[in-house]
Order: C-alpha cells, then sequence, then structure tokens
C-alpha cells in the first residue's frame, strides 16, 4: 500500500510540475563579454525559481551559476514586472595565470602555484520585466544591484615581504573583477522561449 501511495504522489508530483509554465532564455554582454542562459520555473501564479548560467570569454574568464526566486506583481509569472532576489557562486581565473609566472631578480616566485582560478560567492536582487507572447517568445528585462566576493591575493609571501610596495597586481585582479564579474550594476536583457 505504501508503494502505490508513493507512486500517486510521484505522479501528482510529477504531473503538477508539467503542468506549470518554463521558460528557457539567453542573452550576452557586450561591455563585458559573456554569454548569459536561464531556466525559469513558474508556480503558483505570481511566483517563479529558476537559474542562470553565466559565461565570462574575457578578462577574468569563467563560469557563474545562479539561483533566483521571482515575484511578479500582476499575478501572472508569464508576463509583468517582478522583484528578483538571487544568490549563487562562481570560479575565475586571475589575471596573471601560471603561463605568466617568472622569476623575479632575487630568485623569488611572483605567483602562488596553487591555481589559476578562485571562487567568488554573491547574489544580487532587481527588478525586471518579462513579455510571453502568444506564440511563446519571451522577452526579459532586469535592472538591479550585486555583491560578489574580490579575488584572494595570488601572490605569494615572499614576493610580498620582498617587495612590500609592489601592490599592482592584486590591485588590477580587483579592480578587473569589479569591472567584469563583480561590476555591482546588473543589466541583463535576455530572449527565448516559453513551453
Amino acid at each position: 500500500m505504501k508503494k502505490i501511495i508513493t507512486i500517486l504522489c510521484a505522479g501528482m508530483i510529477i504531473f503538477s510540475a508539467s503542468a506549470q509554465s518554463n521558460s528557457v532564455t539567453a542573452g550576452f554582454g557586450l561591455l563585458n563579454t559573456k554569454v548569459r542562459i536561464q531556466y525559469e520555473h513558474g508556480f503558483a501564479d505570481m511566483h517563479s525559481t529558476g537559474a542562470n548560467l553565466g559565461l565570462y570569454l574575457q578578462g577574468q574568464k569563467g563560469q557563474r551559476l545562479e539561483g533566483f526566486y521571482r515575484i511578479y506583481f500582476g499575478g501572472d509569472y508569464e508576463k509583468g514586472m517582478f522583484m528578483q532576489a538571487s544568490a549563487g557562486a562562481g570560479m575565475f581565473s586571475y589575471l596573471f595565470s601560471s603561463d605568466d609566472q617568472f622569476i623575479d631578480q632575487n630568485g623569488i616566485s611572483l605567483y602562488k602555484d596553487d591555481g589559476e582560478m578562485f571562487t567568488t560567492f554573491g547574489g544580487s536582487i532587481g527588478l525586471g520585466g518579462k513579455l510571453t507572447t502568444r506564440g511563446g517568445f519571451v522577452f526579459e528585462s532586469t535592472l538591479g544591484f550585486q555583491i560578489w566576493t574580490p579575488p584572494p591575493s595570488n601572490f605569494n609571501e615572499d614576493f610580498v615581504e620582498a617587495n612590500p610596495g609592489y601592490a599592482f597586481g592584486d590591485a588590477a585582479n580587483i579592480a578587473l573583477f569589479y569591472l567584469g564579474p563583480g561590476f555591482p550594476l546588473m543589466y541583463q536583457m535576455k530572449f527565448g522561449f516559453n513551453f
């Protein structure tokens, strides 16, 4: 009996989940070259949840995955204005990689050898709008504010002790991050399909 009830519950969950609206959208960034792919699943008339995958192609290359939750003001998750909150993690390359590693004149290595990538965590909050046509075409735009952890230093302790005034590398990594994937202002525009 327990198996039959479990199968019936699983079937009801699958049926109710498939009856909801889903959309897949994509966009790209011009100032900070990236491609963004988004999946959104609507439920309860005015709520939706989903995930964004951003692939950054220039500067600090890498990827970032964010989960989001939306509340639609008009009571319809297929169109109208919404408020969005998201959180996620990303993995990006440093400005200088191991290919750029060199030995200083004192025989001290400049960069750490513990990896070429760093992890960042953060989130965003924003407002946006979504339009879904009868044919299933989706257009959406989001504007908001985001905060992400900056890259840690990738210089080893020997170099820092030998050259205390040389902070360009760390400053360049952090500046590039805040001009790229960690830019505080978030603007997204995406196109896709509803199914």
